[in-house]
């Protein structure tokens, strides 16, 4: 297993740091150059939080780097194959404790959890669980497998087993409490954050500059879609909604609308043959998955986000978008509105796609100077409510 000790020489013991300085394992899914899922965010996060906290990370999957800023240890998983995976997990742990970390902060590391549980007699160690959204909404077609049945039972168990069971926005907290059955006094309010400088509008020389690479025209209006291409995340409404808009009356009748979706996943090829009818002319462009670090430019070359989600928890494709300066139509899925704040007009009910096209429509029919109030409107929450800065304080509390 490789590992890099910030402040030493890799593998050497932790330096003695102040006694009121707490320490934290902050367990890392995947980590990439070319990530493509939201873990691109964490090196932000763990940069503000070891301005307060001692800082190990171990990262699961993918080539990380050899440092992080903020990161004190930085530990890989080893192991390959179920049983290989299992020993690693453990080894790491056992690492963590000889280094003197016993508070661990986890967030969709299933076997990770599993591991701790399994080892707490003997590290007597605290885990702090984050979990987030609806994991019973499925697609129609979609049967109840005795693998999703084991999947939520494992989740219930280990959510009744650790320290304490982490959730946001404030939505969540009690429909995490009710699903996974923990007593309200066991729950933790955290708000996911944004790096709202690496998320940032683009001037209008790089927009232009940025639309024109994409193969947008500057007279077309683009909606972009950011997010898994699943039924839960509302997929199957993107023709419709498209479709919708393309036949629309009124003022924004006569724009060119173009829908860009950056994304893959299981409803990819349903979007690929919907994307060639003749009735959506050519107007889906389907991008594939993009990396993480591409993304930025794209939400910036938009003129709307569209989220038209059945399921979420604390959305970061809100966040990015938001930070980015990008008015967003999404619906009220999770703990969304939370998210885009209470009086924010473009938000519609769960699969209401009527609502969906009229937001999007009443968008098109403003003013490009009105559309840029309302995303700079939500820049300035995103920088204020969901920087790494404050989560970092949020989650230094809990320790």
């Amino acid at each position: 297993m490789g590992s890099a000790l910030h402040g030493g020489t890799p593998g050497a013991p932790v330096s003695a740091e102040p006694q009121d300085r707490p320490r934290l394992v902050y367990v890392v899914p995947h980590l990439s150059q070319d990530e493509s899922e939201h873990f691109a965010h964490i090196p932000a996060l763990l940069a503000a939080l070891g301005k307060r906290v001692d800082v190990a990370a171990a990262v699961e999957r993918g080539s990380p780097p050899a440092r992080l800023a903020g990161v004190r240890l930085l530990l890989r998983v080893p192991g390959r194959g179920r049983w290989g995976r299992v020993l690693g997990t453990a080894l790491t742990v056992h690492r963590c404790a000889r280094a003197g970390y016993r508070t661990y902060f986890l967030r969709y590391s299933t076997l990770f959890v599993i591991v701790l549980v399994l080892t707490r007699p003997l590290y007597r160690h605290r885990v702090l669980l984050w979990r987030s959204g609806l994991p019973d909404v499925r697609a129609p077609e979609q049967p109840r497998t005795m693998r999703l049945v084991a999947h939520e039972f494992v989740n219930r168990v280990t959510a009744r087993l650790v320290h304490c069971l982490v959730t946001g926005p404030e939505t969540m907290v009690p429909i995490m409490a009710g699903l996974w059955g923990v007593p309200r006094h066991r729950m933790r309010l955290l708000y996911n954050d944004v790096d709202a400088e690496r998320f940032a509008p683009l001037g209008t020389t790089e927009r232009r500059d940025a639309r024109a690479r994409f193969g947008w025209a500057d007279d077309e209006y683009v909606l972009l879609f950011v997010h898994r291409l699943s039924y839960r995340k509302g997929a199957r409404l993107l023709a419709p909604l498209l479709e919708a808009v393309l036949r629309g009356d009124g003022p924004a009748s006569g724009a060119r609308v173009r829908l860009v979706v950056a994304g893959d996943g299981p409803e990819r090829s349903r979007l690929e043959g919907e994307a060639a009818a003749p009735e959506l002319n050519g107007r889906m462009q389907l991008l594939g998955a993009v990396p993480n670090h591409d993304l930025p430019e794209l939400y910036g070359a938009a003129d709307c986000v569209v989220m038209p989600s059945y399921e979420e928890g604390f959305p970061r494709v809100l966040l990015e978008a938001m930070a980015s300066g990008t008015p967003v139509v999404t619906t009220n899925a999770g703990g969304s509105a939370d998210v885009v704040g209470g009086d924010y007009p473009y938000v519609a009910e769960v699969g209401d796609l009527d609502a969906l096209v009229a937001h999007v429509r009443s968008l098109m029919s403003v003013p490009d100077a009105d559309r840029r109030a309302w995303g700079q409107r939500l820049r300035r929450r995103a920088q204020t409510e969901f920087s790494p800065e404050r989560v970092a304080a949020m989650l230094h509390a809990m320790l």
